[in-house]
């Protein structure tokens, strides 16, 4: 068994230009203070002790301390929470929280919906599009069903990202304008970057505008392994701009525009020989493209009416693309022959959202109402190609392409919700939610679906719900509050669930829809208490949540009387997912005045899930982790060094009746970060990540892997 190890030591370097003079030079303590603010959780400023539920949050400046250049380096350090990978060219494709992820965790970009996670097969898979990680302000996570005030997506949590505004910029410097130019290298796959930005703001109007630009290679572990390993060159190219207008001294206007590209090239040498499906390739190639751009109009206003004091008025576009190709080199019954395949994804997503917030006595209500229409179409085209004779055939395994795997498909979204906060006196709140939910799943037969699936029926679906919330608030002093909550979660049937469009009469395989599928429903216990003063927070959390008509996509369902082998989406009637978290963090002064300068924070979390149907484990679930992170910082805070610590349990519970899975061993890993501020307006930051070169493997990197393959 040839495995590959996830990762050796790599070395990050970071330095930092700002054009201006910071306005102040001291890092932000807000982590160590029960009044840090958080949005997620009510969609307005709370402070972190009168939340109900568990939040994770991230500011700038935590970005930058622990020098993440993406997402997946963003998570690293928070158990319970982490990208999902396909192990393959396409990497990172979603968000799991709480062994919950795929298109079951809403993602937010200034409110904005991302796209979906879409894969078929083994050439194709269009993962969930991200920002650029300069152009965060900061990033807030909600950890568990939240569809009440978040909808249909936002069954297993909600990531809310929130991008830099001119003003909020500009108020860092002692002048009216702002400039910073980043420049980046990442040892272990080569990576470069360079980020510009300039942001200028006046008495009403204020803009921004951002360049990035990345390019780099694959992990290299050649000297790890004894085979030939996959070989990535990728680039991306990133613009950003944001325009606002203060209309009047409390009205604010916001027009956006951010436009992101990225190609990667691969060598996929780690496929070769492996399995039946490619054990006669010799040279597999991929070449892939996303585009995408978004355009949004924001205007927080306030009104004279009660009900609506302050108001945000939302309205948005968003237009992805994905394309995918990939050239295999093989034998067939022993020619030599070319096949060329070609997937293409598009998803345009208008929506609109208005929230308002008011406080009537000892009530602070939250108001909303939102709408999104997202049209979604694929296509995927192939092709085989005789090396000796020159002969085409566009037929592949009995398959006849072009085609599309599911038809063209709008589907129309409505949520109305209410949420009142109301302070009994002043040690209790109560918290009742209620969200309506309107979906419409609407599909569209072109020719080209019918002519790939003439047989194949296809159904409409509309779904309502209703989805209560309830949360309980105990201050017990200045310091100290625990909270409890129910919480429904809701996702209706996907478009990928919903059609289906699949025949291969070579292995007797056909898709049928499902026209009974029903939503997906949770229901979510969570206890926690939060501990904050001078140099030191503690918060832990209790949680238990029970699905309901979970989807199983393409199931096999069967055979029909002619011996034709049924897949079909279909629901699960119940699983569980229950677990623990906790954080700690200190000033160790708090305890030692010889500890001046040092600080330490503890992250653990313990989940378990299981499919009650089968009583098996579910396998999204990350096994247990803990970070462990030790800081130091001069007196004049000149120099931050840090050295986190994780340790990662074995995965033992895995569902292996249908096939069997790698399992990984447990690891403990040390990154070591270094920060300089070199002036007070420029700073360099290095990382040494994996100190002691330890081999070891991620469960979200290698969940859907045989042991027996490479990888």
């Amino acid at each position: 068994m040839n495995k590959l190890k996830f990762t050796h030591t790599a070395i990050l370097l970071l330095i930092t230009y700002m054009g201006t003079v910071w306005a102040q030079d001291e890092e932000s303590e807000d982590g160590l203070k029960m009044s840090h603010m958080v949005v997620v959780a009510n969609k307005s400023p709370r402070p972190i002790k009168d939340v109900v539920g568990s939040v994770v949050s991230f500011t700038a400046d935590n970005i930058s301390n622990i020098q993440a250049e993406n997402f997946d380096d963003l998570l690293r350090f928070q158990p319970n929470i982490n990208m999902e990978s396909t192990g393959s060219r396409f990497q990172s494709s979603s968000i799991n929280i709480r062994g919950i992820g795929d298109n079951r965790v809403a993602i937010e970009v200034d409110g904005v919906p991302s796209t979906d996670q879409f894969d078929i097969g083994s050439f194709s898979n269009s993962g969930r599009l991200l920002p650029e990680i300069d152009l965060i302000k900061h990033v807030e996570i909600l950890n568990g069903p939240a569809s009440t005030l978040y909808g249909s997506d936002a069954i297993g949590g909600v990531v809310a990202i929130t991008t830099w505004d001119p003003a909020e910029l500009v108020s860092q410097t002692d002048g009216n304008d702002f400039y910073k130019l980043r420049l980046g290298y990442e040892g272990k796959n080569h990576s470069q970057v360079a980020t510009g930005t300039g942001a200028w703001q006046g008495d009403a109007f204020g803009g921004l505008v951002s360049m990035t630009h990345r390019k780099g290679k694959g992990i290299n572990n050649d000297d790890f392994v004894d085979f030939e390993q996959d070989k990535l060159d990728w680039d991306s190219d990133s613009f950003f701009a944001k325009a606002t207008y203060a209309t009047t001294n409390t009205d604010l206007l916001t027009v956006t525009l951010q436009s992101a590209k990225s190609s990667l090239k691969s060598e996929n040498n780690s496929l070769l020989g492996e399995g039946r499906q490619f054990s006669n390739s010799t040279q597999i190639d991929g070449d892939d493209e996303t585009d995408m751009m978004r355009v949004s109009m924001e205007y927080q206003f306030t009104t004279g009416l009660e009900l609506f004091e302050d108001n945000v008025l939302r309205i948005y576009h968003l237009d992805s693309e994905t394309d995918q190709r990939t050239v295999d080199y093989r034998t067939s019954r022993g020619t030599p022959v070319r096949q060329n395949r070609d997937f293409n994804y598009q998803q345009k997503i208008l929506g609109m959202e208005f929230n308002s917030f008011a406080q009537i006595g000892r009530h602070n209500l939250v108001t909303g109402i939102d709408f999104s229409q997202t049209k979604t179409k694929e296509r995927r085209d192939a092709s085989q190609t005789n090396l000796l004779t020159g002969d085409v055939t566009h037929t592949l395994l009995t398959e006849s392409f072009p085609l599309r795997d599911f038809p063209n498909t709008t589907t129309d979204e409505l949520g109305i919700f209410v949420q009142d906060e109301m302070e009994l006196d002043s040690n209790w709140t109560i918290v009742p939610a209620l969200r309506f939910d309107y979906y419409h799943l609407s599909p569209h037969k072109d020719s080209l679906y019918i002519q790939s699936h003439p047989n194949s029926e296809v159904v409409s679906i509309t779904e309502t719900a209703l989805s209560p919330k309830f949360g309980v608030l105990r201050h017990f002093n200045n310091n100290v509050s625990a909270y409890a909550q129910y919480v429904r979660g809701f996702r209706a049937p996907p478009f990928e669930d919903a059609n289906i469009g699949l025949e291969i009469p070579l292995f007797n395989i056909r898709a049928i829809p499902n026209p009974d599928l029903e939503s997906e429903v949770s229901d979510g216990f969570e206890i926690g208490v939060r501990q904050g003063q001078a140099g030191q927070h503690f918060s832990t959390a209790l949680f238990y949540t029970r699905y309901k008509d979970f989807i199983e996509t393409k199931a096999n369902v069967g055979k029909d009387p002619s011996g034709t082998t049924l897949i079909q989406s279909r629901n699960l009637n119940r699983a569980e997912i229950y677990g623990f978290e906790l954080s700690y963090k200190t000033d160790l002064q708090y305890w030692s005045n010889s500890l001046l300068g040092w600080s330490l924070e503890t992250n653990l979390a313990i989940t378990e899930g299981n499919n009650l149907e089968t009583d098996q484990p579910i396998n999204s679930i990350s096994p247990a982790q803990a970070i462990i992170n030790l800081g130091w910082q001069n007196p004049n805070k000149k120099w931050k060094l840090n050295l986190v610590s994780t340790l990662t349990n074995d995965k033992t519970r895995v569902d292996e009746t249908e096939a069997e899975f790698y399992k990984p061993d447990g690891y403990v890993i040390f990154d070591l970060l270094t920060h300089y501020q070199l002036t007070k307006n420029s700073d360099i930051r290095f990382g040494i990540f994996n100190v002691t070169n330890q081999e070891y493997w991620r469960w979200q990197d290698v969940k859907n892997l045989d042991p027996n393959e490479s990888f």
